[in-house]
């Protein structure tokens, strides 16, 4: 009880009690289970009252108590404390181990919004920012309201009927743009009650039309242009190379105005924390609006229990997402820890400071040397730095000029060029460089601490030691097809990063009970024997010993 003394109600209302509810709520993410459906069984099942232990003649609660419990643990970090208590009491069976191996992967989760285009996006937002204004005070919007606002934003903007064509569209748009600022203009003016501009819906048609509209040197709201595929945020600052052209790719036009990048652009009013992403599978290329799930589990003997869970947005990258991992890891206790993850969490970067920070050794595949796929040849591991001098020597004895100082995506690098004489007249030419054009061979390195990772890891990722050693990392995408298929994890039940992360934990608390309740330790023995091995098995056990 001393763990949920905080989580009761404060408005003076009689609580039930929150371990409780808090068991509920896991067996009802074990079974996947609605509200209502979760509240019956508390009061039908007598299953679910044993293990809650309360009497048969317990009457339960409403089912609208589960979703109030939920809006409290979204709050603080009540969420992981669950989890966390359930991973000490198993700790303390003796049914989780502290030290040893953990595995991670991530999975794309579906917001529970419905994919809007731009237009629909605009009209939706306005409606939204009308709906809850005239809510908060139905007479201070209806001076601003004109006859032809019903038809526009009376009912929800998928059942309009968008005009055809760029032309019309566009200035469909500016119209709704016009409204909405007009809107904007009199709730932030002096006039207007100022418990009107802090509204939720308020602060999102503001950033809607900052990130949709802008005002051209004449004063004339525009509507802004889609996203330039590119142009990235990591190569502004890059200096340009010389062979450049004044209009290379990878820098804004700034004569145009385009919508900003999926991390910020906001794609629903209904949830604006969701964002669009995209990455590419065996299957294909992949889209959706919504979050990442990141679930570790531990994997050595013993049951495999999902010991910590995060929750992101959609467009951040799993390698984003490892610095978190690590500390809610070494904050409930685990230490010498082996993680194992899959090449989406992997760069030299990440493995050096997971070692150096929070002393745990990072297993994974580094991306290989992309030269080694366009073609046979000399790859960077084949040269010998001397990181005295600031030189590489190649595989026929030439040395480079020192190397200097540059930058990558961001980061230190190092650039090493060869002679382009020599170059030029050596023979082994086409296996180097690719090509037959004048030019010398150029590498880029990482800072030496990183390249020796680098190097290391590349060279034991090909031996069938290291494959045997890694091969524990694919019981995570199990966990993954578990906790989609059976319980639901794939699409959001509820609106925001936070309630969605109450999700994610209770799914994963609950997965854990269903894995728990198969586990028997070694001393003991099912209550019912196994069913037994077809002829045919028998018969090849009988052959094989």
């Amino acid at each position: 009880m001393k763990y949920f003394a905080d989580w009761y109600p404060v408005d003076g209302r009689r609580g039930l009690s929150p371990a409780r509810l808090a068991m509920v709520s896991v067996l009802q993410y074990a079974e996947n289970l609605t509200d209502r459906q979760a509240a019956e069984a508390v009061r039908c099942r007598l299953d679910w009252k044993y293990c809650l232990g309360v009497e048969l003649d317990d009457p339960g609660f409403d089912h609208s108590v589960l979703s109030e419990f939920r809006d409290r643990m979204a709050q603080d970090d009540r969420a992981d404390r669950l989890l966390a208590v359930m991973v000490d009491h198993l700790a303390s069976a003796g049914l989780v181990k502290r030290r040893g191996a953990v595995r991670t992967d991530s999975t794309h989760v579906l917001a529970a919004v419905r994919k809007l285009n731009r237009a629909e996006l605009v009209t939706a937002t306005l409606r939204a920012a009308l709906e809850q204004w005239a809510l908060a005070d139905e007479q201070w919007p209806a001076s601003l309201v004109t006859a032809d606002w019903a038809d526009r934003y009376g009912r929800p903007a998928i059942y309009h009927r968008l005009p055809k064509g760029k032309a019309a569209l566009e200035e469909y748009a500016l119209q709704v743009g016009a409204d909405g600022t007009r809107l904007l203009s009199a709730v932030f003016s002096n006039e207007a009650p100022p418990r009107l501009r802090v509204l939720p819906q308020v602060d999102i048609l503001r950033r809607v039309w900052v990130q949709q509209y802008w005002f051209d040197g004449s004063g004339r709201q525009r509507w802004r242009g889609p996203k330039s595929t590119k142009d990235r945020l990591s190569r502004r600052d890059m200096p340009r190379r010389a062979a450049s052209r004044p209009g290379a790719a990878g820098r804004p036009d700034p004569q145009r105005a385009s919508v900003p990048w999926a991390s910020m652009e906001i794609v629903s009013p209904y949830d604006a924390e969701a964002h669009y992403s995209q990455k590419l599978t065996a299957s294909g290329k992949k889209e959706w609006i919504g979050y990442r799930d990141h679930q570790s589990e531990t994997c050595g003997d013993g049951p495999h229990v999902i010991v910590q869970v995060t929750t992101r947005p959609a467009p951040e990258q799993d390698i984003d997402a490892l610095e978190q991992i690590h500390q809610d890891l070494v904050r409930q206790g685990f230490t010498d820890l082996e993680h194992f993850v899959d090449a989406g969490y992997i760069t030299p970067e990440s493995i050096d400071r997971a070692a150096r920070t929070h002393g745990v050794v990072l297993t994974g595949p580094v991306r290989a040397d992309p030269r080694a796929r366009e073609h046979p040849g000399f790859t960077k591991a084949d040269f010998t730095p001397d990181w005295q001098a600031r030189t590489l020597t190649c595989p026929r004895g030439v040395t480079s000029h020192p190397w200097k100082a540059t930058r990558g995506d961001g980061h230190e690098r190092l650039s090493a060029l060869f002679p382009k004489l020599a170059c030029r007249v050596c023979e082994a030419r086409p296996e180097c460089t690719g090509t037959t054009e004048d030019r010398a061979r150029h590498i880029i390195l990482l800072p030496q601490p990183l390249q020796e990772i680098q190097t290391r890891i590349r060279r034991e990722q090909d031996t069938l030691q290291w494959r045997q050693h890694y091969a524990i990392r694919a019981g995570c995408e199990a966990t993954v097809s578990e906790t989609v298929h059976a319980h639901g994890l794939r699409h959001c039940r509820y609106r925001g990063m936070a309630k969605t992360h109450v999700q994610h934990i209770l799914t994963a608390a609950g997965t854990n009970i269903i894995r728990l309740s198969g586990h028997f330790p070694p001393s003991t023995s099912p209550s019912r024997q196994p069913r037994p091995s077809s002829r045919f098995k028998r018969l090849c056990r009988t052959l094989t010993e």
